[in-house]
C-alpha cells in the first residue's frame, strides 16, 4: 500500500520559538501514517524510505538569525530550511529513512524569536510525505534562497544548497542540476516562490517554469510549463524514465520584469530501474 500524507495551515497567527508548526488542514491521507492536529506531530507506522517537502509562508520576526525551521524525527533526522530574509517562503525537502516503526516527525520553528505567518498568502504553510512499499533506490535534493529575475527567455534556475544525496546522484558542475547515475524511473519535484511585488497587480503576473533534462523541457514539449502567480508558491511533480549521466534541473521566464521569485527546491527519487 502506497502511504501519502498531505496537510496545510490555513490560518494566519504565528509560531512560537521551538514551537511546531500546526497544520490545520488535512488533504490526502492514506495508508500506514497519522497526523495529530493538536501537536503538529506525525506518526509513521511503517519501516521504509519517506520524501519530505515542506515550506511556511512567513511575514516577520524579531529572531536575529532569520526565519527557520526544522523537520526533526524521533530517530534524530533532521531536514533544515534556512532563509536570511523574514518575509518570503522557507523550504526544506530531503528522505528519512524509518528503520524501525513507529517514529514521529514535526516541523518546527528553531529561529530564536517567534515568527508570524504570511497574512497575505492563502496558504501559510505545507508538508507533504510520500512512501511506498517499493525501495527508493536513490534520491537527491538541492535549494536555494537568492533572489532571481528572469527575463523573457528560460534561465536556468540557480541553486546553493545541496541537500541529502544518495551514492549515485551527483551535482553538476554549474552546481544546478541533480545527475542521475544510473537508468530507471524517477519522481522529480520542484517548488518555487514567487518574490511579491511591492503592490499586488491586478493583472497577476506570473512566471514560467518546467523541468529540465540536459536542458531541455522534460518530454520534449511544453507541456509541463507551469505558472507561479505573484506572491504565491508552486510545486509540480512529475514521473519520469531518465538516462544515466542525465542532468535535471529547471528554468524560469516572464514577460513581467516586476517579478521574480526566492526560495525554490529540486528533488529526485529513484522508483524503480
Amino acid at each position: 500500500m502506497s502511504i501519502v500524507l498531505q496537510v496545510e495551515r490555513l490560518m494566519a497567527e504565528n509560531v512560537e520559538s521551538n514551537a511546531n508548526v500546526i497544520f490545520d488542514s488535512t488533504v490526502i491521507s492514506s495508508g500506514n501514517i497519522s497526523y495529530n492536529s493538536a501537536t503538529g506531530v506525525i506518526t509513521i507506522q511503517e519501516a521504509g524510505r519517506y520524501e519530505f517537502d515542506w515550506w511556511v509562508a512567513t511575514q516577520s520576526s524579531i529572531s536575529t538569525i532569520g526565519a527557520g525551521f526544522a523537520l526533526v524525527s524521533s530517530q534524530e533526522d533532521t531536514i533544515i530550511g534556512n532563509s536570511p530574509i523574514k518575509t518570503g517562503e522557507v523550504v526544506g525537502v530531503g528522505v528519512i529513512e524509518v528503520v524501525t516503526a513507529p517514529v514521529t516527525v514535526a516541523l518546527s520553528n528553531n529561529s530564536n524569536a517567534t515568527i508570524y505567518y504570511s497574512p497575505i498568502a492563502p496558504v501559510k504553510a505545507s508538508l507533504a510525505v510520500i512512501g511506498t512499499d517499493q525501495a527508493v533506490l536513490a534520491f537527491g535534493s538541492l535549494r536555494g534562497s537568492s533572489v532571481e529575475t528572469p527575463g523573457a527567455t528560460l534561465t536556468p534556475v540557480p541553486f546553493s544548497v545541496v541537500g541529502p544525496l544518495s551514492d549515485t546522484i551527483t551535482v553538476s558542475l554549474s552546481g544546478n542540476e541533480l545527475v542521475v547515475g544510473e537508468s530507471g524511473i524517477y519522481q522529480i519535484t520542484i517548488s518555487i516562490n514567487a518574490e511579491a511585488t511591492v503592490e499586488p497587480d491586478p493583472d497577476q503576473p506570473y512566471l514560467d517554469a518546467i523541468i529540465t533534462v540536459n536542458g531541455t523541457p522534460i518530454f520534449g514539449d511544453t507541456t509541463t510549463f507551469f505558472k507561479i502567480t505573484n506572491r504565491s508558491s508552486s510545486t509540480f511533480v512529475v514521473q519520469a524514465s531518465l538516462a544515466a549521466g542525465d542532468e535535471v534541473g529547471a528554468s524560469v521566464s516572464t514577460d513581467f520584469p516586476i517579478l521574480g521569485y526566492m526560495n525554490r527546491s529540486l528533488t529526485i527519487v529513484q522508483l524503480s530501474n
